[in-house]
C-alpha cells in the first residue's frame, strides 16, 4: 500500500495544525464514560455505502482516527505493528479520516487522491472517511484534540470501550486487543 499518498490531496484544506511528522509513542487516555462514536454515514474509497457505527464488521470494531495527512505515517505504525493490511487479517478494523465537511466537489478531490494512494481494493474498503461537524464528532468520542490519531474499540451501538492515542507501542496494541476481545 502507498500510504504516503494516501491523504495527499487532503493537504488541499490545512485542516488545522500540522505535526510535523514529531509523534509520541502512545498514550493510554481515560474513556469518558458518556464518549459515544456519533452516527455518521458515507462511501468508503471503492464506492460501497456505509454507517457508523451500526454497520461496523463486528460487534467490537477497531477504529483508527486521523485529522491530518501528516498523520498517515502514525496511523501506518497501527495498520502494520497489528497486521491490520496483512492478508488472512481476521481483526475488524475502520480508518476514519474525520474531516470537516468540504462540500460535494472537495469531496471527490479528497476522495479521488485517497484512492489513488491505495492501491489495493480491500485496503480501500477500511477506509471509512467521515465528512461531518469535526468538532461535534470529536465532542460526542470525548476527544478534546486533533494534535495526534486516536485508536478506539467501539461498538455497534457507538460506545467507545478502549481510546490510545498516538503511535503503535506493544501496550497500546496489548490494551487494545484485550478489549476488542472482551477479556
Amino acid at each position: 500500500m502507498k500510504a504516503h499518498f494516501r491523504w495527499f490531496i487532503v493537504t488541499l484544506l490545512a485542516i488545522g495544525n500540522a505535526t510535523g511528522g514529531v509523534f509520541p509513542a502512545s498514550v493510554a487516555a481515560d474513556v469518558t464514560p458518556s464518549a459515544k462514536l456519533p452516527s455518521v454515514n458515507g462511501r468508503d474509497l471503492n464506492g460501497n455505502p456505509w454507517k457508523a457505527p451500526a454497520g461496523f464488521p463486528a460487534d467490537r470494531t477497531i477504529v483508527i482516527l486521523g485529522y491530518e495527512q501528516e498523520q498517515q505515517a502514525a496511523i501506518d505504525t497501527w495498520t502494520a505493528g497489528m497486521g491490520l493490511t496483512e492478508p488472512g487479517n481476521r481483526l475488524p478494523w475502520i480508518e476514519m479520516p474525520v474531516i470537516e465537511e468540504p462540500g460535494m466537489v472537495m469531496r471527490w478531490i479528497i476522495d479521488t487522491g485517497m484512492q489513488r494512494g491505495i492501491p489495493e481494493k480491500d485496503a480501500r474498503g477500511h477506509v471509512w472517511t467521515a465528512y461531518t461537524d469535526r468538532k461535534a464528532f470529536l465532542k460526542s468520542c470525548g476527544i478534546d484534540s486533533v494534535d495526534d490519531i486516536h485508536v478506539l474499540v467501539v461498538a455497534r451501538d457507538g460506545a467507545i470501550l478502549a481510546l490510545e492515542s498516538g503511535r503503535h507501542t506493544a501496550n497500546a496494541a496489548a490494551r487494545i486487543l484485550r478489549v476488542l476481545r472482551g477479556e
